[in-house]
């Protein structure tokens, strides 16, 4: 699978309320770097090594490394919704 849409897909697995904006990788090509949006009007940055998100589909190690990454960036731009409870 093509890392931007292995990257997409993972995004919206993670937090149905986020989205990719962007994709695109630094000068030099070593650190990738996605765009997040969601529900706060935040945009978020989250970059990644290249190495890890090329081997994200064949190693779980490096899978929950960018796991991990995109989650958090994911927080940043989605709202908590309120339960009701007290």
């Amino acid at each position: 699978m093509e890392a931007r849409t292995f990257l997409r897909e993972l995004v919206t697995r993670l937090e149905p309320n986020a989205r990719v904006v962007d994709i695109d990788d630094t000068p030099g090509g070593k650190i990738v770097r996605v765009r997040l949006a969601g529900t706060t009007g935040v945009i978020a940055d989250c970059e990644l090594p290249r190495s890890d998100v090329d081997a994200a589909e064949r190693s779980s190690a490096a899978r929950g490394r960018v796991t991990s990454a995109l989650k958090r960036c994911a927080d940043d731009v989605v709202a908590p919704v309120p339960d009701g409870r007290a």
